[in-house]
């Protein structure tokens, strides 16, 4: 039989913290931002859990395209998505009809990158579909999934409630 150790349980008592924190702050950004409670928690837990290492990608992605001349409409857009990155739930893009320079342009990144990207991140958002409570964290990658595949065309709009 094993002994008590109060060591084992520090784990649990920061985890229990960190959410007890997190439904703390969500009050008062819910009442400032308009939004409602759920989806700033659910906003706050995908910043902690994904959302940083996601913008942070999506940065570094966006100034290595603006590098290149011919990727600087891509690179804009991935600024975007780094944005929507850090606050997901609550806003959805908006995909428009292409032709011309952007469909050439989205073509020739699809080829080059966007259908690996796409597959990674689909890859994660299946992963998080494996759990329940990951459900909603694998739709919004889902979602980003689509935006990396095909970026130009792409607008984000605010959900109205």
């Amino acid at each position: 039989m094993q002994d008590f150790d109060i060591k084992n349980l520090i784990p649990v008592f920061v985890a229990v913290g960190i959410i007890i924190l997190i439904l703390l702050i969500a009050i008062p950004i819910s009442k400032s931002t308009g939004q409602k409670y759920i989806k700033v928690v659910g906003n706050l837990f995908w910043l902690i859990l994904v959302g940083w290492e996601l913008a942070i990608i999506f940065g570094i992605v966006g100034v290595i395209c603006c590098v290149t001349i011919l990727f600087i409409p891509v690179g804009i857009q991935y600024f975007k998505f780094a944005r929507l990155a850090f606050w997901p739930f609550g806003f959805k893009p908006d995909f428009t009809k292409l032709n011309g320079f952007k469909l050439a342009l989205n073509i020739i990144w699809l080829i080059l990158a966007g259908w690996e990207g796409a597959v990674m991140i689909f890859i994660g958002g299946a992963l998080c579909c494996v759990t329940i409570i990951g459900i909603p964290a694998g739709l919004q990658l889902f979602k980003f999934a689509r935006l990396v595949i095909m970026p130009l065309g792409t607008t984000i709009e605010k959900i109205q409630e």
